[in-house]
């Protein structure tokens, strides 16, 4: 049988391991979750991209399925309503991420062919 400081202990332990361990720093995210992608030249094969809206920075993760460099493009809106189409290259069978300095003021829209 328990006393009573075994039982007082093992609540405190469910409570300690009840509550969520974070690490690293915390991301604010303004926006939904989007994705997009789209099929590469005479194949099944497709490169995907998913990415989520910050305030100062967003970052896009990709998977380039396709047998060839993907030319991709960051579209980003400035403060004063200029549409950025900012260029960047995903090389064959590489999967990473790259991260797009939009400013406090600006607007990350969407990923498309460049």
């Amino acid at each position: 049988m328990m006393n009573s400081v075994s039982r007082v202990g093992m609540v405190a332990l469910s409570i300690v391991l009840s509550i969520p361990v974070f690490s690293g720093s915390a991301q604010a995210f303004d926006g939904p979750a989007s994705k997009n992608s789209w099929g590469c030249d005479d194949s099944s094969k497709r490169v995907n991209f998913s990415y989520h809206p910050g305030d100062v920075t967003t970052t896009v993760y990709y998977n380039n399925h396709c047998d060839y460099t993907v030319q991709a493009a960051a579209d980003i809106k400035d403060h004063n309503g200029s549409l950025t189409h900012d260029c960047f290259s995903i090389p064959a069978g590489k999967k990473s991420h790259i991260k797009f300095q939009q400013g406090a003021s600006g607007t990350f829209i969407n990923i498309d062919k460049c």
